[in-house]
């Protein structure tokens, strides 16, 4: 090899090497850049670097209006997928239509530790609807929370969780100074707390509990020896108690069907949010038509706890079966009208015991249940 190869090749060699060093510096110095920027510089990065997982950082966006009192942000990876999200909406149409997604998903998934305002979804998401009585311009009513969503996409173990929650909080009181909401911040959860699904018990343990009308009510024949999930937190937004028939009774060992619902809603959620088992109509949740109600399907009744609205719903449970297959069902089998009567005692019956006993722990006031059939 001549002397002028040699030569082009070493220079070759000393390109190639400094882009490898310099893609080694870039990548560090992008990540701590991005991670440094996003959302305002507000991430803690303890919490953030938990989350991240070890994937590459790669964008960072941030929106925010105070006349609107809108707030978004993202933190992107390199490829292109969400690490830390964030959106913040008064009440209106926006936040309606975020919590007619939330409310069909079936919450809570998991309800939130401390007292904390919200609840998980299925989908990972935490929510927080923190009361803004001075930072909303223009509130619906009396009706003044936010909706601050939270979604961490990798957070999966129970560091991550942990971790997801404080970062949730600490965007949620973020949100709510750059408003001017007034008040005290939310609390940060304790060390290590995350998000709890609830718990199943045999249905004679869950008297004396928040799902005491399970245990001390008239139940399905196949739900008396069941079990009951409860997933009811103070100071949740939703809480939810589930009667579930025993395991085993389709011959596995896997839990058996949910029979009977009881969910407790606070704040306005707007006009259309359905959910499953609780029938054809939307629940009456929208600013302006909390009123009590009852039909074969759903009972509702409502109260007033910490001056906002309070909505408390008996419905059964989730019918698994294709859509197709339970309308030709309901077509060939109709309820007779005293079936429907039946219905209708019972799942008032459920309600009023439900509610009576929710008002009194949340030292609510107002309770108004539908009437008896």
């Amino acid at each position: 090899m001549s002397r002028h190869l040699k030569w082009l090749w070493s220079l070759a060699l000393v390109g190639l090497v400094l882009v490898i060093v310099g893609f080694s510096v870039r990548v560090p110095v992008t990540d701590w850049w991005l991670a440094r920027e996003a959302c305002g510089g507000a991430l803690p990065s303890a919490d953030l670097k938990t989350v991240q997982t070890g994937v590459r950082l790669g964008s960072e966006r941030e929106s925010f209006d105070k006349d609107l009192g809108q707030y978004h942000c993202v933190l992107k990876s390199d490829e292109d997928k969400v690490v830390v999200a964030v959106d913040a909406y008064p009440p209106g149409p926006a936040r309606d239509e975020e919590l007619r997604f939330a409310g069909t998903s079936y919450p809570p998934h998991a309800v939130l530790p401390g007292g904390l305002p919200g609840f998980e979804d299925g989908y990972s998401r935490v929510f927080l609807m923190p009361e803004c009585p001075t930072g909303i311009k223009k509130p619906r009513g009396d009706d003044h929370r936010l909706l601050v969503s939270t979604w961490t996409y990798f957070a999966k173990s129970r560091e991550e969780k942990a971790a997801m929650l404080r970062l949730a909080v600490r965007m949620t009181n973020v949100v709510t100074e750059k408003l001017g909401c007034g008040g005290e911040p939310l609390p940060e959860p304790r060390n290590g707390a995350v998000p709890d699904a609830g718990r199943f018990v045999p249905r004679a343990d869950a008297k004396g509990t928040a799902c005491d009308a399970l245990a001390t009510t008239r139940v399905p024949a196949e739900g008396r020896d069941g079990e009951v999930r409860i997933a009811i937190a103070d100071g949740g937004i939703v809480g939810r108690c589930t009667l579930y028939a025993p395991k085993g009774d389709d011959g596995s060992d896997r839990r058996g069907r949910p029979l009977v619902e009881l969910t407790a809603w606070r704040g306005d959620w707007g006009t259309d949010v359905r959910e499953w088992g609780s029938g054809p109509d939307p629940l009456p949740m929208g600013a302006g038509t909390w009123k009590p109600a009852l039909s074969e399907d759903r009972a509702w009744a409502v109260a007033r706890c910490d001056g906002g609205n309070a909505g408390f719903t008996a419905h059964w449970g989730y019918d698994d079966r294709p859509g197709e297959e339970r309308e030709r069902d309901e077509r060939e089998h109709p309820l007779t009208e005293a079936e429907k009567q039946a219905r209708r005692v019972l799942l008032r019956e459920y309600v009023a015991e439900f509610a009576k006993d929710q008002v009194r722990r949340g030292h609510c006031t107002g309770l108004e249940l539908p009437e008896v059939p």
